[in-house]
């Protein structure tokens, strides 16, 4: 019987997503002896199974600092960690399949605008259909974004694991964390499948599982699971050098807090659906999505490919005239917080406790410039972009 390790590290970072992994990674940068534990494989929860979007268009104001970050260190991510992602700064659309729909983009987009996203333009239904003639007559409307694209998340995972390694960081997989030991109201110790860590800091980036850290530590954490669905097609021949989703989500966002108040009524929700579409480099399209808030049942409800398909063929009527064939479907989760915005930065009450998760189906888009700023929180008590609206004790968390 092997005897379990024991070992220290400045930081032990759960999670082995792009918000763990990038934390993990600039630590290691800045000088921090870091083990990070996943209790399965890097990129096994929702940074290996979505979109594969970097997508900026809806994100909040408050997160778009991160974001632009994020592109920074896309541009020269071959550069800096040797791998090719397949990052492709296509551009991205959100359509409008009415006139109603059309009608709730102007302000929108005008506030986009106020926000800071000047990239962003209001195309008419000539326009678009100029752009992408693929897609169907009824559409009347769209907005385009320059700065969306899309990237192999998978990759992404796989070479900043590597690049904690080359850093002198451990990364501990299939590895499950059983305790958190404290001293006074300080952390102290770390307890897992495969020994004990002394240590003064745990980050927590587990993502939909952080409020089952935050157990072992008597914290709260109010952030839930939103399963989304994605289909996986066979290889084809390029179709759309686009990123592109339904107005539906941008609309429905909005009124995501009332269903979960429904939700925990006891009444029926019902299945979220909307247009979202990606090309990989291989030719495979991801097509989505679905989104339901139902724990951590991540099976595939044959309802949620009905649906998905439902809105391509009315979309994209070639994909359908082809008859593409889907070779897989998927469920993930979402980390989602009340106000979609991530909780980061220190928890009173438990010293060297720092919270880093919730970042709710905008991990490729904005895990690289969180994970940073947690890092220079953490290595240096400061950062670069202020963290103090993403505080777990903000109101509009609860």
């Amino acid at each position: 019987m092997n005897e379990k390790l024991k070992t220290e590290a400045d930081v032990v970072v759960l999670g082995g997503g792009i918000f763990g992994l990038a934390s993990a990674y600039f630590l290691c940068r800045f000088g921090k002896k870091v083990i990070l534990i996943e209790k399965k494989d890097v990129g096994s929860g929702a940074s290996g199974s979505n979109e594969a979007w970097v997508w900026l268009s809806s994100r909040k104001q408050a997160v778009l600092p991160f974001a632009r970050l994020s592109q920074q260190f896309y541009a020269n991510f071959e550069e800096t960690f040797g791998m090719d992602v397949e990052y492709n700064n296509c551009g991205g659309y959100i359509v409008a399949e009415s006139e109603e729909e059309m009608k709730l983009f102007k302000p929108w987009v005008q506030g986009r605008w106020n926000e800071g996203m000047i990239e962003m333009q209001l195309l008419d239904a000539a326009d678009f259909h100029a752009r992408l003639p693929q897609v169907s007559k009824h559409v009347v409307g769209a907005t385009w974004n320059p700065l969306d694209g899309c990237v192999n998340s998978i990759l992404v995972c796989v070479a900043l694991k590597d690049a904690i390694k080359a850093q002198g960081g451990e990364v501990w997989t299939q590895t499950d964390v059983t305790a958190i030991n404290l001293k006074g109201s300080r952390v102290h110790e770390v307890e897992c499948s495969r020994g004990t860590i002394r240590t003064d800091v745990v980050v927590n980036a587990t993502g939909s599982w952080a409020a089952q850290i935050g157990k072992l530590v008597n914290v709260d954490i109010p952030i839930l699971p939103n399963r989304m669905t994605v289909l996986v097609s066979e290889p084809i021949a390029p179709f759309m050098d686009t990123v592109m989703m339904s107005a539906t989500y941008v609309f429905e966002e909005l009124a995501k807090a009332k269903k979960l108040e429904a939700i925990e009524a006891g009444e029926v929700e019902e299945l979220e659906a909307g247009y979202v579409y990606t090309q990989l480099r291989k030719g495979n399209l991801l097509l989505g999505s679905t989104e339901d808030f139902v724990g951590y049942d991540n099976l595939v409800n044959f309802e949620c490919p009905v649906a998905i398909a439902k809105c391509i063929n009315d979309l994209t009527p070639p994909l359908r005239n082809k008859k593409v064939n889907i070779i897989r479907s998927f469920a993930n989760f979402f980390p989602y917080t009340k106000d979609d915005l991530p909780v980061m930065g220190a928890v009173p009450g438990v010293e060297g406790f720092v919270m880093a998760s919730g970042l709710n189906g905008g991990g490729m888009a904005l895990g690289l410039g969180c994970g940073f700023t947690i890092a220079q929180q953490v290595a240096f008590r400061d950062s670069m972009i202020p963290i103090e609206p993403f505080s777990i004790t903000r109101k509009s968390l609860y």
